[in-house]
Order: structure tokens, then C-alpha cells, then sequence
């Protein structure tokens, strides 16, 4: 397992240069991600939760590396899913493992029965220790620092102990091969984990991460390592060649048992790489925030349907059903005929593929620039003031946060996903779909040729929203 997470990460490494894309955001969309790499942990005395940690009568507390002393290179999954737009706020399942104790030991006896020679028998005691952790976790991306972004981590979970002694054993001469007896021994604790990392994004779909936390657990009654490391095996002549039952595994703390109880810490630390699924289907690409505006010449009654390709409604307001079917006045006001209310727009939110890729057409607006560009842009596509002000309230805090911005606005590409029928329809229908990329660094791209707006005659509705998405073609290196 060991070889094949190391031929992993480096096949991976290999593959990037050991160099991040500058021209990527530091910034994890949302979505669901798996998380695999390397984890190591050893015991510690109390550093957390001192109180906690009180001597207990028949309690064995560790200490710094008194115990499983010679801490060994386990691995972690981690199965997720981020919630957070602008933080990080990822809920999600882990499991790691790593192994507390191996040693094989390898045993030759001739076997004398009747006073005949038997070939020499070739047997080994494999003895190992694990220890396996199951937990749901809660994080939280907090600060930022450069290219790292930093978080912080807490899960519960259940951990398992598990040692298992086995013999195996061949004749050579015979080309023989057999194993022996099996002993398990199980032991599970509750735990409980802090954890502080930082992640580092590679590329729009990788990031790589480290980690350090502190996992404390509950009262175990599993065997110690002077238990474990001190069991043997032997071999009795009771068969001409060597049955099953002819071994025995011998313990010489067998008398004492598992006769007291140990309370565990552990410091633990993992260095991996996050992965977000996109590639098999799970990423969902949101439209946010489509609203539509109806400025009918008299007060007129309306239906409003949406055919989607590729894409839901996630969200809707008022209730979509099977289409809205309103009376539309001409100040903009809106009764949904549904429920009796007012309403000033009709929103709705959808999920699905993304609609453009590779993208070498738009705009790159720093942070601090995007408000006077979709001031211009926004007016040259046909937003009033209201209706701009509307947007920009929503997308601004989550443009001018970004160093740069790529923004592209969908023609055919948001019609070809999201087909709006109004009946009656309208005279003029204005449709704006901004697609947009957060990057570190400017990128090259050609101007987009803008379809100026038409000229607002008859009835008219006024739609407006946004995508955030890899988008665009970025220079490779």
C-alpha cells in the first residue's frame, strides 16, 4: 500500500512540475472532493484537555513516544463537500490508518518422529498492530497567506485497534506451503480531533495540503506493545508433515492478560493532495441569481416557463411549479396568481453542466476596476439604473474580493441550457448571463464583441445573472 501511495504522489508530482499554475485562483469551488496521501501519527502526553487526562486507578496513560515508539507511515481518504463561495466550509468522511507494530519472525525445525528425518520446516510469526480511524469532520478555511490558505479542523469519529498474529509456514524441499493458526485481538475508542493545515491549489481541480492535529480518544483495553512484540511460535511432533493444529502461538504476558486499560493521544500529520470530482460527472455548475424584470404597456397577464438542457432549478421564488402565471403591471410589479403576492422580480437559481470552456474571448478586470467596467458594460447592455444596481449588489463583493477577474458574457451558450417562453411575448427581451473566473494573474484575451442592447419598445422583460466557473483558456506552465 505504502509503494503504491508513493508511485501515486510522484506520478502526480511528475505530472506538475512541482510548480503551481499562477494563473489560478487559491480558492476551492463548491462542490465534492476526495482527498488522498500520507498520515503519520505518535502517542504524546497531555497537551490538550490536561483535566481530562487525571491519573485514573487501572489507567495507563502515554507518554511522548512511550509506547508504540517507532511510528510508521500509514495513509488517509477523505470523501467531502464544500458548502463555502468565499470560505471554505467543507462537511465531510475520513479514514487513515497506520500500522503500530509489525515484525515477522522467522523459525527452522527439523521434525523428529519415529526417529525418521523430516525435511526441514520453514515457519514465520507475522505480528501486527493497527490502528484505524473512522470520522466525520467539520472545515474551515480562515486566513490567507500568499499561494497558502489556511484552515482549521475538527472531527469525532470512532477508532479501531486491531492486532493480528498468523503463521505461515513451507518445506522447502517439498515446495510446500501452509499457513498456521490466526489470532485477532479488536478494541474499539471514541475519539475526538483538533487539526490546523494549509492547502495549496495546483491547478482548478488540485490543491495539495498539509495538516498537523491532536486526536485524544476514550479508555481502551487493547494489548500493549510489550504484549504484542513478546508472542512466539512454536511447533509440535505431532504429524509427519506439520498440521494447523501442530503450531501454537505463545504470548509470555499471557498469565497478565489484557488486564489494565490505556487512554491514548496522539499527534498526528498528513501531507496529501485534494481532488475535486468533476471529471466523473459530480460537478454542478450554478446559474445564481437569474431574475427577471416585466414592464408590460398595460397591466397584462402572464405565464413564464423556463426549458432547461443539462440543468435544474435549485432554487426558486417565488414557487416555480410548473411555470409562473402572474399579472405583470407596467411600473414593474408582479401578483404571482399562485399565492396573491407582489413581488418586483422572479428569481431562480439552476445546476448542471458548464455551458462554455476554453473561452480566449473577454475581459480581465482587476478587483479594483470591476465596478466602473459593468457600470459601462452593464448600461451598454441594457440595464437601467435600477436594474443595475440590483446586480451590482450581488456579484460586487464576490468580484472585488478577486485580484483579477475574467468575464465573458454568454449569448447562444446560456440559450442553448436555458430557453426563456413568455406568453404573451414580449416586444423587447434583454438577456444577460455574465461568466466569470477569479485568477491570480492576468491572462491574454481577445475583446468579446458585444451585441449592444435594443431599444426598450412594447412589452418588455429584462433578465440578469452569473456563473462562476473555469472558463477560460489559461497559458500552460
Amino acid at each position: 500500500m505504502k509503494k503504491a501511495l508513493l508511485i501515486l504522489v510522484v506520478s502526480l508530482l511528475s505530472q506538475m512540475g512541482f510548480s503551481q499554475d499562477k494563473y489560478v485562483a487559491n480558492y476551492l469551488d463548491q462542490g465534492l472532493y476526495f482527498s488522498y496521501g500520507f498520515h503519520s501519527a505518535v502517542p504524546t502526553s497531555s497537551v490538550l484537555f490536561p483535566n481530562w487526562r487525571k491519573q485514573k486507578e487501572g489507567v495507563v496513560h502515554q507518554t511522548l513516544l512511550s509506547e508504540w515508539y517507532s511510528p510508521k507511515l500509514g495513509g488517509h481518504f477523505d470523501l467531502s463537500y464544500n458548502f463555502g463561495k468565499v470560505r471554505p466550509f467543507i462537511v465531510g468522511g475520513s479514514y487513515n490508518w497506520q500500522a503500530l507494530v509489525r515484525h515477522k519472525q522467522e523459525y527452522v525445525r527439523e521434525l523428529q518422529i519415529s526417529g525418521l528425518n523430516v525435511p526441514d520446516v520453514r515457519y514465520y510469526l507475522l505480528r501486527t498492530a493497527r490502528l484505524h480511524n473512522y470520522q466525520v469532520y467539520l472545515e474551515y478555511g480562515f486566513a490567507d497567506l500568499g499561494k497558502f490558505k489556511f484552515f482549521a479542523r475538527a472531527d469525532v469519529g470512532l477508532g479501531h485497534y486491531r492486532m493480528v498474529n498468523k503463521v505461515t509456514y513451507k518445506i522447502e524441499t517439498l515446495d510446500t506451503l501452509g499457513k498456521g493458526p490466526k489470532e485477532k485481538l479488536n478494541d474499539f475508542v471514541l475519539t475526538g480531533g483538533l487539526g490546523l493545515g494549509a492547502r495549496w491549489q495546483l491547478t482548478h481541480k488540485l490543491s495539495m495540503r498539509f495538516m498537523a492535529g491532536y486526536q485524544f480518544q476514550t479508555t481502551n483495553n487493547f494489548v500493549r506493545r510489550d504484549y504484542v512484540t513478546s508472542a512466539y511460535a512454536t511447533l509440535n511432533d505431532n504429524n509427519f508433515y506439520p498440521e494447523k493444529e501442530d503450531f501454537r502461538i505463545e504470548n509470555t504476558f499471557v498469565e497478565s492478560g489484557r488486564g489494565f486499560q490505556t487512554k491514548n493521544e496522539y499527534l498526528y500529520f498528513q501531507i496529501g493532495f485534494v481532488q475535486r470530482l468533476d471529471g466523473t460527472g459530480w460537478q454542478k455548475f450554478a446559474a445564481e441569481k437569474p431574475v427577471l424584470y416585466l414592464y408590460p404597456e398595460d397591466t397584462l397577464e402572464v405565464n413564464v416557463s423556463l426549458a432547461l438542457t443539462d440543468h435544474k432549478i435549485s432554487h426558486a421564488y417565488p414557487a416555480y411549479g410548473e411555470g409562473w402565471n402572474v399579472v405583470a403591471a407596467p411600473n414593474g410589479d408582479i401578483i404571482d396568481l399562485a399565492n396573491n403576492r407582489k413581488y418586483y422580480c422572479l428569481f431562480w437559481e439552476t445546476e448542471g453542466r458548464k455551458i462554455a470552456d476554453n473561452l480566449d474571448r473577454g475581459y480581465v478586470v482587476s478587483g479594483t476596476e470591476v465596478r466602473a467596467f459593468l457600470e459601462e458594460k452593464l448600461e451598454f447592455l441594457g440595464l437601467n439604473y435600477k436594474e443595475a444596481n440590483e446586480f451590482l449588489i450581488y456579484w460586487l463583493p464576490k468580484l472585488e474580493v478577486n485580484p483579477y477577474n475574467a468575464i465573458y458574457f454568454a449569448y447562444d451558450e446560456y440559450e442553448a441550457i436555458s430557453e426563456l417562453n413568455i406568453s404573451p411575448a414580449p416586444e423587447t427581451l434583454i438577456r444577460i448571463m455574465m461568466l466569470y473566473e477569479p485568477l491570480n494573474a492576468p491572462i491574454d484575451l481577445k475583446p468579446q464583441d458585444l451585441q449592444q442592447a435594443p431599444e426598450r419598445k412594447g412589452f418588455t422583460a429584462v433578465e440578469w445573472g452569473g456563473m462562476e466557473g473555469d472558463f477560460f483558456v489559461k497559458p500552460k506552465g
